[in-house]
């Protein structure tokens, strides 16, 4: 990794890492799909998979006394676990090409999410819980084979109506426990990375969170939804673009 690249990535591991911080998720959304645009694609899996499990962790120590009584479906853990295995075999196992063609098509469904869930006026809370398992497992998937998780804890939180607390609480789950079992297979295989990167990422990521969290509720939340979405649309087109150059 190059100096620009390792500042390159800094900056956007502190910018995701705030957003984070401020809004309680948007960090592998963010740092995932603009490492790919210059990093090798295993390499910015691993970039924003560590610090984003030290994130994940903080956030559940420093809220560990509401997860006993939370109401959340913890059939959800077995599932990601069994995804998140899976994912990190798919992501060995798939070319560089098709990877970023899926985790383009990924961010293009999380643009689409919240107005397909807005407009679903179903109850299916109680089915949806039901089938915790499955959300699980497919969260835990992308959330190991290409870093974005967060697309199908919303889609559960969304259908299972779950507050807005169950709802990063399960969010946070899924980031911890996917990317426990992500770093360790893949760490038990080569690191990716350098350490000095990483420990300059999970350090600076760490630090911006923190002072995001401060902000938080500061700003709104709904603006910061509508900009999330024209960035996750932006990057979807660049991926692809990213994959047809692809050697």
């Amino acid at each position: 990794m190059s100096t620009a690249e390792l500042l390159a990535s800094l900056a956007i591991l502190a910018a995701a890492a705030f957003a984070q911080g401020v809004f309680g998720l948007g960090f592998a959304m963010i740092a995932t799909p603009l490492l790919a645009l210059f990093l090798d694609y295993r390499a910015a899996v691993f970039l924003a998979a560590v610090p984003l499990w030290v994130l994940a962790g903080t956030w559940l120590v420093a809220n560990r006394r509401d997860l006993r009584n939370a109401g959340v479906p913890w059939p959800l853990l077995p599932g990601i676990a069994v995804g998140a295995v899976t994912g990190v075999w798919l992501q060995v196992a798939l070319p560089e090409r098709v990877s970023l063609l899926l985790l383009a098509a990924l961010l293009a469904f999380s643009v689409a999410l919240p107005w397909a869930l807005q407009h679903f006026r179903t109850d299916v809370s109680q089915a949806s819980r039901r089938a915790a398992p499955v959300f699980g497992a497919l969260a835990g998937v992308t959330e190991s084979a290409l870093n974005v998780g967060a697309p199908f804890m919303v889609l559960f939180g969304g259908l299972g109506r779950l507050t807005r607390h169950q709802q990063l609480i399960a969010l946070n789950l899924c980031f911890f426990v996917g990317k426990t079992i992500q770093v360790s297979l893949m760490s038990s295989a080569a690191w990716p990375v350098a350490t000095l990167p990483l420990v300059l990422g999970v350090s600076i990521s760490l630090l911006l969170y923190r002072v995001g969290d401060r902000l938080a509720g500061r700003y709104p939340a709904a603006a910061f939804r509508r900009l999330l979405a024209a960035f996750l649309g932006f990057m979807a087109v660049s991926l692809v673009v990213r994959a047809a150059l692809h050697p």
